[in-house]
C-alpha cells in the first residue's frame, strides 16, 4: 500500500511539473506572438519588449533568440543583434537565413574574417542561379576591404556630439558655415512639426534643427520653425559658406523629393524656392553642396542616364544667377551602386561624397577626390578616407570645417544615442590653405548694421570671384578666399548716400589657414569724408599704375558718374623711407596718375584735385613693415557735393 502511495505521489508530481511547463510554454508562446505582431507592423521597440520577456521565460528557445537578433538588426543595433544571433546558432536554430543575418551582424561589428565564413556558409545554401549570390559576394568583398583598412587606422579622434544635438531618434546631415559658428541638421525626433510617422518606414517625418557654438560648445538644438518645417519631409542638405543660404530637401510624394533654396533674412529663413528644372527632375534629388563662391552646385540624383542608383552631378550658375544643365560626374566618382551626399570643401578643390560602391567597408563609406571646378574633371584618384572614419555602417553627410581640422558626419556607432547620430572628427596635422574673412559692416557714426553688397575680384585677372551680402539684421558677413590669388574686396552699402570700402588681401603664396576679422565702418558721402583706395597699386618707386588697380578705379569712376556734383581730392601718401623731398615728389606723381585715369575716362578735370603729402600725414606710426604698408596709400576726400 505504501508503494502505491509513493508511485501515486511521483505521478502527481510528474504531471504537475509537466502541466507547469505546458502553461509556461503556452504563456511564452502568447508573449512571443505579441512580439511577432509588433515586428510585422514595423514596431521594433515593442517587438523587442515582448521577445525579451519571452526569452526570460524560455532562455533556451533558439527561435526567440533569432527574433531578438532580427529586431535589433532592424534598429541597426548590430552590436546587440550579434549576441542573439550567436546564441540562436548555439541553441540549434537551423533557419536557412540565419547565416546571412549572423554574417551581417559580424560584418557590422568588424569581425570581418568570421563574417566571411558565415557568408560563405550561406552561399552554399543558395542555388548557383540565385540573384542573392551577387549581394553575398559584394558583402564578402566589403569584409576583405575592411580587413585591409583596419590594419592601418587613420590618426583621428571621433567624438559623439552629445545630447544637445543627438537623440534616440535619427539625427543626421550636419551642415556648417565657414567659421563653424552655426550648424544646421536634420532629425526624425518625435516633436516634428506634423508629429506623424512616415508609413514608409514607421519613423517620424524629417524636420530641420539648428544650433550655435558658444565658447566652443554646441548649444541645445532648436527647430528652425514652421516657415521651413512642414508636415512632410524637410531636410537641410547643405549650407552656404556664409550661412546665408540653406539647401532644403522636400518631398510631396513617396516617389520623389526635390531640392530648394532658402535665404536667411535677418534671423528668419525665407520660404524655400525650387532650384529649377536643371536640378530637379521627376526622380529623386536627395542631397547637394554649394561651392564657397556660390557658383557651382554638386548634387545627387537617380534620374535616368546615370551609372546606376544615385549618381553625383555638377551644375554651374549662369549670368542670370540660375543653375545650368546638370553634368554627370565620371566613373572616378560614380559607380553602378549609389553615390550620395556630396560636399565641396571651401578650398574649392576637394570633393567628398558617400558611396556603397568603390572599395567600401560596407554600407556607405566616405570618399574624396580633387576636382577642377571650371571643368568638373577630377585631378586625383578617388580615395577611401579609411578607418575609423569609415565603418561597416553607413557613414554619410560628411562636411569639413574651413581649416580642414574638424569634420562632421552622420554614422551609426556603439556609443550612439539612437538610430543615427552626428559625430565630430578631429585631426592635428593638416590644414587648408585659405582665408576666412569675416566681420560686420557698420555705420561709422551710429554703429548700426548696414546691409551691404561685397564684391570680391581677382586683382590679377580682373575676374569677378563672387558677390556676397551681409545679413540684413546684423550686418555680419563671412567670405572664404582660397589661396593663390590676390583679392580686391569692395563693400557697397545698399542704402544710397554712403561711400564704399575697399580692402586688399593678397594670398598668392599662402600655405596655411588664416582667419581675418574686419569690422568695417562706412561713412556717409558728405563733404570731408575720406576713403582709402586699398586696391590701387603702383610699380616700385614709380607712379605707374598697375593693371590690378583698374577694378577699384572704375568703381570710383562710377561713383563720380552717379553723383555729377561731387568733387574730390586725391591724396598720395608714402612711408618715411627715403628723403622727404623724394616722398613728396613720388606721392604727388601717384595722385596725379589716379587723376589722369579718371580724366581719361571722361571725368571733368575741375572735379578732381590731387596733392602729394609724402610722409607728412601717416595713418599709423612708421615703426613696422606692416605699418609702413598702411601709410603707403592713395586716399580720396570729398571736397564738394
Amino acid at each position: 500500500m505504501n508503494k502505491h502511495i509513493i508511485f501515486l505521489c511521483i505521478a502527481i508530481f510528474f504531471f504537475s511539473i509537466k502541466d507547469v511547463i505546458a502553461q509556461k510554454l503556452s504563456a511564452t508562446k502568447k508573449i512571443a506572438a505579441k512580439g511577432h505582431k509588433a515586428y510585422d507592423e514595423g514596431d521594433w521597440d515593442n517587438a523587442l519588449k515582448w521577445y525579451l520577456k519571452a526569452d526570460s521565460l524560455e532562455p533556451q528557445d533558439p527561435f526567440i533568440s533569432y527574433a531578438i537578433g532580427m529586431s535589433y538588426g532592424q534598429k541597426k543595433e548590430y552590436y546587440k543583434a550579434l549576441n542573439f544571433f550567436s546564441a540562436a546558432k548555439k541553441k540549434g536554430n537551423l533557419s536557412p537565413e540565419l547565416d546571412y543575418h549572423y554574417g551581417k551582424a559580424l560584418h557590422q561589428n568588424h569581425k570581418f574574417d568570421e563574417a566571411i565564413v558565415a557568408f560563405e556558409s550561406y552561399k552554399l545554401k543558395l542555388h548557383n542561379t540565385d540573384r542573392r549570390i551577387a549581394e553575398i559576394n559584394r558583402l564578402i568583398e566589403n569584409c576583405q576591404n575592411g580587413a585591409q583598412l583596419i590594419k592601418n587606422p587613420m590618426e583621428v579622434t571621433i567624438t559623439n556630439l552629445g545630447a544637445n544635438i543627438n537623440t534616440k531618434y535619427a539625427d543626421f546631415c550636419p551642415a556648417i558655415n565657414a567659421d563653424e559658428s552655426m550648424m544646421v541638421f536634420t532629425s526624425r525626433r518625435d516633436n516634428s512639426t506634423g508629429g506623424q510617422l512616415d508609413p514608409q518606414d514607421n519613423q517620424y517625418f524629417e524636420d530641420i534643427y539648428y544650433t550655435k557654438k558658444t565658447n566652443g560648445v554646441w548649444q541645445l538644438a532648436e527647430s528652425v520653425g514652421k516657415e521651413i518645417n512642414t508636415n512632410s519631409h524637410d531636410a537641410c542638405v547643405g549650407l552656404s559658406a556664409d550661412g546665408q543660404e540653406m539647401i532644403v530637401y522636400k518631398t510631396f510624394s513617396a516617389e520623389n523629393g526635390d531640392l530648394y533654396l532658402s535665404d536667411l533674412i535677418g534671423q528668419s529663413w525665407s520660404e524655400p524656392k525650387d532650384l529649377g528644372p536643371n536640378i530637379n527632375s521627376k526622380n529623386w534629388e536627395p542631397a547637394a553642396s554649394l561651392s564657397a563662391d556660390g557658383k557651382t552646385l554638386f548634387f545627387s540624383s537617380n534620374r535616368p542616364g546615370g551609372f546606376g542608383g544615385t549618381d553625383i552631378y555638377m551644375s554651374k550658375k549662369n549670368d542670370k544667377g540660375e543653375f545650368g544643365v546638370a553634368i554627370l560626374m565620371g566613373t572616378e566618382v560614380n559607380t553602378p551602386f549609389d553615390e550620395n551626399s556630396p560636399f565641396i570643401h571651401p578650398d574649392g578643390k576637394t570633393l567628398y561624397f558617400s558611396s556603397n560602391g568603390h572599395k567600401s567597408i560596407g554600407g556607405f563609406d566616405i570618399f574624396a577626390a580633387t576636382v577642377d571646378l571650371k571643368t568638373g574633371e577630377l585631378t586625383s584618384r578617388t580615395e577611401n578616407l579609411g578607418y575609423p572614419i569609415n565603418t561597416a555602417h553607413d557613414d554619410v553627410f560628411f562636411v569639413w570645417s574651413a581649416d580642414s581640422k574638424r569634420a562632421y558626419f552622420s554614422s551609426i556607432r556603439e556609443d550612439g544615442y539612437g538610430e543615427k547620430d552626428i559625430y565630430m572628427l578631429e585631426r592635428k596635422n593638416k590644414e587648408a590653405a585659405l582665408v576666412v574673412y569675416k566681420g560686420k559692416v557698420l555705420d561709422c557714426d551710429n554703429k548700426t548694421p548696414l546691409y551691404s553688397k561685397i564684391e570680391v575680384t581677382d586683382n590679377t585677372t580682373g575676374e569677378l570671384v563672387g558677390v556676397y551680402h551681409t545679413n540684413t539684421a546684423t550686418g555680419e558677413y563671412i567670405i572664404v578666399l582660397p589661396a593663390e590669388v590676390n583679392y580686391g574686396i569692395q563693400v557697397d552699402v545698399e542704402t544710397p548716400g554712403y561711400l564704399f570700402y575697399s580692402k586688399n588681401i593678397d594670398i598668392s603664396n599662402l600655405k596655411n589657414y588664416e582667419e581675418v576679422k574686419d569690422t568695417i565702418c562706412i561713412k556717409n558721402a558728405t563733404v570731408g569724408s575720406k576713403i582709402v583706395l586699398r586696391n590701387v597699386f603702383f610699380d616700385v618707386n614709380k607712379a605707374t599704375l598697375r593693371k590690378e588697380s583698374a577694378v577699384e578705379l572704375n568703381k570710383l569712376y562710377e561713383i563720380l558718374v552717379h553723383d555729377p556734383k561731387m568733387k574730390i581730392q586725391i591724396g598720395g601718401h608714402t612711408d618715411s623711407d627715403a628723403t622727404e623731398e623724394y616722398n613728396l615728389k613720388l606721392s604727388d606723381a601717384r595722385a596725379h596718375a589716379v587723376r589722369d585715369f579718371l580724366f581719361n575716362k571722361g571725368i571733368a578735370s575741375e572735379r578732381v584735385e590731387w596733392k602729394g603729402y609724402g610722409e607728412g600725414k601717416p595713418a599709423v606710426p612708421n615703426d613696422t613693415p606692416n605699418n609702413k604698408q598702411l601709410n603707403r596709400r592713395t586716399e580720396i576726400e570729398i571736397i564738394a557735393d
